[in-house]
């Protein structure tokens, strides 16, 4: 895969998986639950996770070696 390509794969995987935790996010929070509640579902993971492992796999390739 080419640079372009794996930027817009990941942007992507950002969107949704952004918009599927503040989906989750808000029905949280009107149901009186707290942020960190929100934050350790499932939705909440994932998200944190399509963050976290891009930048770790970029950090990974540029290191010299």
């Amino acid at each position: 895969m080419n640079t372009p390509t794996i930027v817009v794969a990941v942007l992507t995987l950002w969107l949704v998986t952004g918009l599927g935790f503040l989906a989750e996010y808000v029905n949280a929070r009107k149901s009186g639950k707290t942020s960190y509640e929100a934050w350790t579902s499932y939705e909440g993971l994932l998200f944190i996770l399509s963050v976290v492992v891009p930048l770790i796999i970029l950090i990974h390739k540029s290191l010299p070696g």
